[in-house]
């Protein structure tokens, strides 16, 4: 159906929408307050390069973690998969339907929602597992995000959450998506290519096989995660084993993964220097993707596109993805802020940069976050009207990359280096597993220096003060003696 043909029409697809969703086979509406949250899941994928296709099992655990018992689960894969069967854990057929529709808050997203229908009301508390076989051709959403270009092909194939190719228990809307993305879980990955083919993800490759011209790589999650990366290419693969270190890279970009490794290698080992070693664990994974699709970090592991493999002066983009696991874990209504994330990974890059380039470009950075901030604030008056502390709830949170990293700046100018340094690591050892929120840092950074930082964190977390003092262009010395 058409939803641009008009209101009447529009109106009445979604009443059959949401006919659709909320009735169960053959009985009466149920009302979810919120779908099940996945806790494990075990992910088979057939990749066929040449076809343009794959295979895939998703064998599901859930938890309903609802005030009332739920008997059908939500789910959202690509658009172009096709469910072929559902089934209990103890391989019963289970009834299932599927639709493709657009999602209700993001007209331009097409994505097949299904529907599994328990044997079984679900009680709250409770956990299930069921089995979802689904296969077809994958290519990306790049009509609605421009990097997720994820494909099945014989040049390159990139499987991500981010183009639903393994089942996200939610319902078809953006919000649902993004409550979804809040699910931590545990898995079992395993992906069977073309002999000749290298599988990497950020999890522990636990064993390899080749038989009958295909190989297959079985992994396994380290931690608890929210998303599963998957990349099948020719890769030629560089190690640290003694590490953990490795590098996925394309053949002709061989030369540059050798750097990367040497530069994964040194960043790690200032970044424990500075803030102690990562609470979560050691090790880290590299995996070239190709320019344009999109560098994203999951837990121990990045995807990076192939420019920052070839140009020495893109290493720092590598700093900002291994930054991140010296990320604290914030509380979901902060979490879309992305404050305790990009700022964070943001600041530690150019702290990383100052390291091993220089007092003078770490400055040169410096500038370029406030004179970025500067234009989005022309643009945009939210940008500046805007405390950091509300920028989830306004969807602002790509201003944590500039005005967020200055914020950290600017603490970091005011109480000193080795305060700065104690403060993050005290914030990290409390909050690497229990979820902060902005009073949570401003109560240890106010413990640990032994000041009462109210006024800064007032003005540049909580009011929007700091604005005017970074577009002003203070220096961070003159903006931090404002708080002395």
């Amino acid at each position: 159906m058409q939803l641009e043909c008009g209101v009447a029409r529009r109106n009445f697809f979604f009443v059959l929408l949401a006919l659709w969703i909320f009735l169960p086979v053959g009985a009466l509406p149920q009302t979810l307050d919120r779908a099940p949250v996945v806790t494990h899941q075990d992910l088979r994928f057939r990749v066929f390069p040449k076809e343009g296709r794959l295979k895939a099992e998703a064998r599901v655990t859930v938890e309903n973690r609802a005030g009332n018992a739920q008997r059908e689960i939500p789910l959202l894969l690509y658009r172009l998969f096709d469910v072929d069967a559902v089934t209990s854990a103890d391989g019963a057929p289970l009834e299932f339907r599927q639709l493709v529709v657009k999602l209700s808050d993001e007209k331009t997203m097409q994505v097949n929602a299904a529907i599994v229908r328990l044997r079984a009301p679900l009680a709250p508390g409770a956990q299930t597992t069921f089995v979802v076989r689904y296969s077809g051709s994958l290519f990306g959403y790049s009509e609605v995000m421009a990097h997720v270009k994820d494909r099945v092909s014989e040049e390159y194939t990139l499987l991500r959450p981010d183009a639903l190719v393994y089942p996200m228990v939610a319902r078809p809307s953006f919000t649902d998506l993004h409550a979804a993305y809040d699910a931590v879980f545990t898995y079992t990955l395993e992906v069977t290519a073309p002999a000749g083919y290298i599988a990497a993800s950020g999890g522990t490759l636990v064993s390899q096989r080749e038989a009958e011209g295909r190989a297959t790589f079985l992994f396994h999650s380290r931690v608890p995660t929210w998303r599963v990366d998957v990349a099948v290419a020719r890769f030629k693969l560089l190690k640290n084993e003694a590490a953990g270190l490795y590098v996925y890279a394309l053949p002709e970009d061989e030369a540059g993964a050798a750097r990367a490794l040497k530069a994964m290698e040194r960043v790690i080992k200032f970044y424990s220097g500075a803030f102690g070693p990562s609470r979560r664990g050691a090790g880290y994974t590299a995996i070239e993707i190709p320019d344009g699709w999109g560098s994203q970090a999951g837990d121990f592991y990045f995807l990076q596109t192939a420019a920052a493999f070839r140009d020495p002066e893109r290493l720092s983009e590598m700093y900002h993805e291994i930054a991140h696991s010296w990320n604290a874990r914030p509380r979901p209504e902060f979490k879309r802020a992305r404050w305790f994330d990009e700022a964070f990974a943001s600041y530690f890059e150019d702290l990383a940069v100052r390291q091993f380039e220089g007092e003078k470009i770490f400055a040169e950075r410096m500038e370029r976050a406030r004179e970025s901030f500067r234009r989005a604030a022309q643009k945009d008056a939210r940008a500046a009207e805007t405390p950091i502390a509300e920028y989830g709830k306004h969807e602002l949170g790509r201003y944590s990359y500039t005005k967020g990293a200055w914020s950290l700046h600017v603490l970091h100018t005011l109480v000193g280096d080795a305060v700065f340094r104690r403060i993050i690591q005290e914030f990290l050892m409390e909050f690497a597993e229990r979820p902060a929120g902005f009073r949570d840092f401003q109560s240890v950074a106010q413990r640990v220096s032994g000041r009462d930082l109210s006024r800064f964190f007032n003005e540049w977390i909580f009011g929007a003060e700091s604005s005017n003092l970074l577009l002003e262009g203070r220096s961070a010395e003159e903006i931090a003696a404002r708080y002395r």
